[in-house]
């Protein structure tokens, strides 16, 4: 009986621990200018959601997925397609200039920063990296893409509101480690610098 119980039993899969994905990311600057707009607009919407810290504020632009450990093979082609990338793009301004509630269905929705003409730059840099990964045969970026900067979660919904403008120069693309449930910083697997001016 028990030899025969053994044959339906199976490995559990294995917990998905680490997220790879690719960013820019704000200068000094323009982290003081979010830190500063967060405690505003939090104390503006009565929000209680702790503000996203300093080293993890971040655009996010191409996800390579959630993984039990570090695909080494993966993240080779990946950073070959986005060095190629970087390579081609000369440095851009980037400017977020309002700031509203995803919903997502989660009772603790991300409160972010967005942009209309402002973001333009990053939008075009997403899509030439999704598709110099596709070519890499590395999928699933969707078409439909939002630039965006987290700035906390919280279960305030906050409408669409104009706010002054945070802007930093794009000058390098980074692929970042998340350690998926763990309040860690993030690893900087590797960094893609624009050519300079």
């Amino acid at each position: 009986m028990s030899q025969q119980a053994s044959l339906f039993d199976f490995e559990p899969p294995p917990k998905l621990t680490d997220r790879i994905f690719f960013a820019i990311a704000p200068d000094a600057e323009a982290i003081a200018s979010i830190g500063a707009l967060t405690a505003e607009l939090k104390t503006h919407h009565g929000m209680q959601g702790r503000p996203i810290a300093d080293a993890k504020l971040h655009c996010t632009l191409c996800n390579l997925g959630d993984f039990a450990g570090i695909p080494e093979a993966l993240i080779a082609r990946a950073s070959a397609a986005a060095s190629q990338v970087a390579a081609a793009t000369p440095p851009f301004t980037v400017s977020f200039n309002a700031a509203k509630t995803f919903i997502n269905g989660a009772r603790n929705r991300p409160f972010v920063l967005t942009g209309d003409d402002g973001v333009v730059g990053v939008t075009a840099l997403y899509r030439n990296l999704a598709s110099a990964l596709l070519k890499a045969g590395i999928a699933g970026n969707p078409h439909s893409y939002t630039p965006h900067v987290t700035m906390l979660y919280d279960d305030v919904t906050a409408a669409p509101q104009d706010v002054r403008p945070v802007e930093w120069t794009v000058r390098e693309l980074v692929l970042l480690h998340s350690h998926i449930g763990q309040a860690r910083p993030y690893n900087v697997l590797a960094s893609f610098r624009m050519p300079s001016a």
